[in-house]
């Protein structure tokens, strides 16, 4: 299974994290009566920061500011702690119905739909939010949209285009192990590999970010038949993080005598 797609899930709530700052800000010091009316809602203010919910004010229906808020924090916490992107994906729709052009709103309708499975909705949402925000750092889900689609050239055409400076570490690390095991999807893992080794960096210390782009280097690696480097790469992984996914094994595998290439999964 590839590793971008079983991860599917938990870097979308990172991302809905990083874009509406759930758990990370109050609002003491704000006046005005729509903000706080949406900050007596439980949870509201700690979930949703000042600048979505100047965004909400600004984009949000005649009288639906607090209705938007509320809907949108309830989206958030489904997402980053309930793990129900299903009461997510209710709760945005909610929310985009009095803010329909709110860019934190229709990105977290689109990562509870991402989640969910409904890829062509999502990629409508989260293509929305982009136009509206003018971020980069949606591209990663997009192209990993594109390949659960069955379109992993226009994945690699994604990254291509990607300007990966504006990103996140973690986020620019996501589209380009998309974009590599999107050449596996092709039959071109060799390519996948390729892609990595230009554009991967591996500090002393690696992050989760890191293991995911070795881990799928390896596996891309062994799913051309090319052991030595697939070794590399699992060892790499495994001596940061021994537990890390089934690289261990993965290791094992590959150094018993008479291992036969390409015997794992694809990436």
């Amino acid at each position: 299974m590839s590793r971008a797609r079983a991860d599917r899930g938990t870097g979308a709530a990172r991302r809905t994290d990083r874009a509406t700052g759930t758990g990370s800000r109050s609002h003491a010091g704000r006046t005005d009566g729509a903000a706080g009316a949406a900050a007596e809602g439980p949870g509201v203010g700690e979930v949703l920061p000042a600048e979505v919910l100047d965004e909400l004010r600004e984009t949000a229906r005649p009288h639906a500011f607090v209705d938007a808020a509320r809907a949108l924090a309830d989206a958030v916490v489904a997402l980053s702690e309930d793990g129900d992107p299903e009461a997510a994906a209710r709760a945005a729709r909610a929310a985009k119905r009095a803010a329909p052009r709110a860019a934190s709103v229709r990105e977290a309708l689109g990562i509870a739909l991402y989640q969910v499975g409904d890829y062509r909705a999502a990629r409508t949402e989260l293509a929305a939010a982009q136009r509206i925000s003018g971020r980069a750092d949606l591209d990663a889900m997009l192209a990993d949209i594109e390949r659960a689609l069955g379109r992993p050239e226009r994945a690699i055409a994604i990254f291509e285009r990607s300007n990966r400076s504006r990103m996140e570490p973690d986020t620019a690390a996501e589209l380009l192990l998309v974009a590599a095991s999107a050449y596996g999807d092709l039959g071109q893992p060799a390519a996948g590999v390729a892609l990595i080794r230009r554009h991967a960096r591996w500090p002393a210390e690696l992050a989760d970010h890191h293991l995911r782009l070795a881990y799928a280097e390896g596996a891309l690696a062994e799913q051309a038949g090319d052991p030595t480097p697939a070794r590399a790469a699992f060892a790499r992984v495994v001596e940061a993080d021994p537990d890390f996914h089934d690289a261990a094994e993965r290791l094992e595998r590959l150094a018993a005598p008479g291992a036969p290439p390409g015997a794992g999964d694809d990436a």
